[in-house]
């Protein structure tokens, strides 16, 4: 992992590059005291053991070529001499020259993977310091050389002093480390944040997982800042976790369409004044739009604490991923960002969570006319003749009655359905670029009867083969989900008939198939298996193999719901 060369390097790369400079010489200077055992001499004229070399003659201008040899090889010996180099360098760091350094520094900068050019005020600073660096390793290997040894021959103190380690999250363990942290401390929370989602994707992330990555970075980025991994602290998490609970439950859609976390906070804000200084009105007037006192409640709704951990444990899994070397792992500075449970269940006490329907609510819902008439297409909230085969029929009922999740519902083909020893199925599974929540999502369901008296089983079959059962429907909002659309009609639908009940909503159709189903006394594990719940007693993904399709037919239709007449489609019309 390399420092974006955007990016100047840390204190902590600029310390780590000297000392690799100091370490080097005094490593060479090992090396060739373990090569040649006579010391000093080694830099004599001549074999060490013998007699130094005779010129001819004292007056250069009488030398033949061998003299000028002899002198060229002495020349080189006297400048490769340890005290020689001392002086040299040491010449150099007093005068603040600084042109025999730089090849060396950039050899050591490249070799880290950062970038720092000539003309960065900071690359003249490294440049001189790296001359007294160097000048007081050839000073110590002078001392090696004549034999003195102690723990004195150390890099200057000022180099600790100078460049420390800036980071507050591992100051106890800033002896330890080395170029792999260094190089991921000089990172931004962008860059690390988008190696970590692609890393996820390359390890098999569904897309929506994808999607709520991209988002919580985004998140991080506009709420706290892009900043770097060095200058990460507990209070930049505390931060995020705060301000996640000011964002509107709604963002990405409506009134938060295209606007930034930030945007979205303040006109949330802006809203909530509105609502409160509205006093009893039954609507509410904002920046030009009138919404009912509900609508503008709902709009102004923040997140909750639930899924402010969804995106706080992004972070917390990055953290503990490969992309964090070992040695930092202990210092996460997102431990502890996460809300306690017992937060959420006083949260969930308190707002209310999804609730099932009741069986009051299921006949007032079908008695509207999506299942026994409206008056056209285009108004689908006014009684009529027109019962109208499309998604907005379907999709609710097939809920009811099957216990999909909406996106599965909404993404339905018509491939995945199939008749089995006389039982006619739907397949939940991960294919034409869908993804499934998890292993036990993975299933059959029969058919419940009531679908195919409806005339379910028609509808498919007109869809025609490998179709989209549900054509209209397009990916849309923040998660870019077939089922946003959904969710979206079912909401306005029902609050344009007045029949809107807190804390439900479309995903209530599956919180009532299960509920039913367990009121009538079907065990735990077998609903898990049709419903695909990661049971966690049994493992609903095996279990399920052993559920023979009969059994699951038997689970299916013990749900004896009481929806009211609801009228068949008559015509071959399509969405």
């Amino acid at each position: 992992m390399n420092a974006p060369a955007r990016f100047s390097p840390t204190r902590l790369q600029m310390r780590l590059v000297l000392e690799s400079l100091f370490n080097r010489i005094l490593e060479e200077g090992t090396a060739k005291r373990d090569a040649e055992p006579h010391g000093l001499a080694r830099y004599a004229e001549g074999d060490p053991v013998e007699e130094p070399t005779v010129l001819s003659s004292d007056n250069p201008e009488e030398w033949t070529a061998e003299d000028w040899d002899a002198y060229i090889s002495g020349q080189q010996a006297d400048a490769e001499h340890p005290e020689n180099k001392a002086v040299r360098w040491g010449g150099l760091a007093e005068g603040n020259i600084t042109d025999d350094v730089k090849p060396l520094l950039d050899e050591e900068l490249k070799a880290f993977g950062v970038s720092l050019t000539h003309d960065d005020p900071q690359y003249d600073v490294l440049a001189r310091d790296a001359n007294r660096v160097i000048a007081r390793a050839y000073a110590i290997e002078a001392e090696r050389w004549r034999g003195h040894h102690d723990s004195a021959q150390g890099i200057p103190s000022f180099v600790s002093q100078k460049y420390p380690d800036d980071s507050p999250l591992i100051d106890p363990w800033s002896k330890k480390l080395g170029r792999e942290e260094a190089d991921f401390l000089s990172q931004y929370v962008r860059t690390i944040g988008e190696e970590f989602i692609e890393l996820r994707q390359a390890n098999g992330a569904a897309m929506k997982t994808e999607r709520d990555d991209r988002i919580a970075l985004r998140y991080f980025l506009d709420l706290v800042g892009d900043i770097r991994i060095n200058d990460l602290m507990p209070n930049h998490s505390k931060k995020l976790a705060e301000q996640l609970l000011r964002m509107p439950r709604e963002y990405g859609r409506g009134i938060y369409a295209r606007k930034t976390p930030r945007q979205a906070i303040k006109i949330a804000d802006r809203l909530e004044d509105a609502i409160n200084e509205s006093g009893e009105q039954e609507t509410i007037l904002f920046e030009g739009v009138e919404f009912s006192r509900i609508e503008a409640q709902k709009k102004a709704e923040r997140m909750r604490k639930k899924t402010a951990n969804k995106h706080l444990s992004f972070f917390t899994s990055l953290w503990r991923s490969s992309l964090v070397p070992r040695s930092l792992q202990p210092m996460n500075p997102f431990a502890g960002a996460l809300y306690k449970k017992r937060l959420l269940r006083t949260e969930t006490a308190r707002r209310g969570t999804r609730t099932r329907y009741s069986q009051e609510q299921l006949l007032e819902l079908f008695a509207t006319p999506i299942w026994q008439g409206c008056a056209s297409k285009a108004v689908r909230t006014k009684p009529g003749n027109l019962i109208i085969d499309d998604w907005r029929y379907w999709a609710p009922l097939i809920a009811l009655y099957t216990g999909m999740r909406r996106e599965e519902v909404a993404r339905l083909r018509t491939s995945d359905f199939d008749e089995v020893e006389g039982i006619w199925l739907v397949r939940i599974q991960a294919t034409d670029g869908r993804h499934l929540k998890s292993e036990a999502a993975n299933r059959e369901i029969p058919i419940h009867s009531q679908l195919i008296e409806l005339g379910l089983r028609e509808y498919v079959e007109r869809r025609g083969k490998r179709a989209a059962l549900f054509p209209d429907l397009r990916p849309t909002g923040a998660s870019k989900e077939y089922g946003e659309q959904v969710g979206r009609w079912f909401r306005y639908y029902r609050q344009s008939l007045g029949i809107y009940y807190p804390q439900t909503d479309f995903h209530s159709f599956r919180h009532t198939f299960v509920q039913w189903l367990r009121n009538s006394g079907v065990p735990s594990d077998l609903i898990a298996v049709v419903v695909g719940h990661e049971d966690e007693r049994v493992t609903s993904y095996v279990y399920g193999k052993d559920v023979s399709i009969q059994q699951k037919q038997q689970v299916v239709e013990r749900l004896s719901l009481k929806t009211g007449p609801i009228k068949r489609p008559l015509s071959r019309r399509e969405a």
